[in-house]
């Protein structure tokens, strides 16, 4: 009988489940070349392994595309996994969807289903998070060149175009007029997300106090959710509008020559009060931090790191939730020394494994997993 696997259903065969009780959190990743791998797994294993290797014991990893899914002894399910999956890695988003098919019949836990790691297109989100009442952007979809002045003029001027389905800061531009949108297009990859400019750096300005970092340069501060819980990660400042590490004062300042010059100009004042505002934005708790469990909890996610914007007010303009995010070893950070990211990614990485750790000590105590197990599965992707 020819093969029917496609995408869209697939049969998926089962290895029996064991009636001992669950002892294994499971990490399902990109198969080799199904999808772009990130640093956060690797440091964050290592610093587990330093610190808890018990739990590094309960741990182990299934590739997509490696063949079955061995569900013995799983009492949890992580899908770490490139998003928007269903758009950019549809394999290996049919896989996952089989996978929290087959663990919903065991009683499994799963934390990230791959239906909201879907969720995660900048136009996608606003479509969610507007209606919601979150305070973020809104965004529309243009899948085409054609498509994009009628979307520009509904969504209004300045207004931000970049890719849909990319978390990085590449080709991002800032239209002002219809002119500007004929020129985006010729360089844009669609299909591309029209957002509203929101310009939080004039609302600190029209407080009067002109010291303030938050008046002389754009920001992004970034937190992480996992499990309702919020922890804070950094604060960047840039002279442009769309503020990411690639652009930010600390990337440009953190090189050979740049740092050097900076030791004796009056570069150094304003970077170090960059660099107090960071530190302060790491080890005080999130304002609001009630608004970024919602909007991670709206898009059907669990964790995710969240990119969002600081009104004078304290309240948030959030821009993005990313879910598949890049923190390295501290000592790979910019201004490694002076940010102290050595004992921030390290605090970050305990705090995500105390997170895991509840959790899965939460899935244990919800009961007994064990179920009749069918010999194999037919799962549609679309349900």
């Amino acid at each position: 009988m020819p093969s029917t696997h496609t995408p869209a259903s697939n049969v998926l065969s089962l290895r029996a489940k064991a009636p001992a009780s669950p002892c294994k959190i499971v990490f399902v990743t990109h198969g080799e070349g199904r999808g772009r791998i990130v640093a956060t797994d690797k440091a964050f294993m290592d610093r587990l392994r330093e610190n808890d290797p018990e739990m590094v014991s309960q741990i182990r990893t299934h590739r997509t595309g490696s063949g079955p899914f061995d569900f013995r002894d799983v009492g949890l399910i992580v899908f770490w996994l490139g998003d928007p999956l269903r758009q950019k890695y549809p394999q290996c988003y049919a896989e996952a969807v089989q996978i929290e098919a087959t663990a919903s019949i065991y009683g499994i836990r799963v934390i990230n289903s791959p239906f909201g790691l879907s969720n995660t297109s900048k136009a996608d989100q606003a479509r969610i998070w507007n209606p919601a009442g979150l305070p973020s952007a809104k965004a529309e979809r243009a899948d085409c060149a054609e498509d994009l002045p009628a979307t520009a003029s509904k969504v209004g001027f300045p207004c931000i175009i970049r890719s849909d389905d990319v978390h990085c800061q590449r080709s991002v531009a800032i239209a002002h007029c219809a002119e500007d949108v004929a020129r985006v297009a010729a360089t844009i990859s669609f299909p591309a997300a029209v957002i509203a400019f929101i310009d939080v750096q004039a609302s600190w300005r029209a407080t009067g106090d002109e010291t303030s970092l938050f008046s002389r340069y754009h920001h992004k501060a970034r937190a992480i959710v996992f499990g309702g819980e919020v922890k804070a990660s950094h604060l960047f400042f840039s002279t442009d509008r769309i503020v990411g590490l690639s652009n930010s004062v600390f990337a440009r300042e953190d090189t050979p020559r740049r740092n050097f010059a900076r030791r004796f100009g009056l570069g150094a004042r304003v970077v170090s009060e960059m660099i107090d505002a960071d530190l302060v934005h790491f080890d005080a708790p999130v304002a609001h931090a009630d608004q970024l469990v919602k909007a991670v909890a709206a898009l059907g996610l669990d964790f995710a790191a969240v990119d969002y914007s600081i009104m004078p007010d304290g309240q948030p303009v959030i821009w993005e939730a990313n879910p598949y995010f890049y923190l390295p070893s501290g000592q790979q950070s910019v201004f490694s020394a002076e940010r102290q990211a050595v004992r921030r990614v390290d605090e970050t990485f305990d705090w995500m494994a105390a997170r895991l750790k509840a959790e899965f000590e939460g899935a244990l105590s919800a009961g007994d997993k064990s179920y009749a197990e069918p010999e194999m599965v037919l799962l549609s992707a679309a349900n």
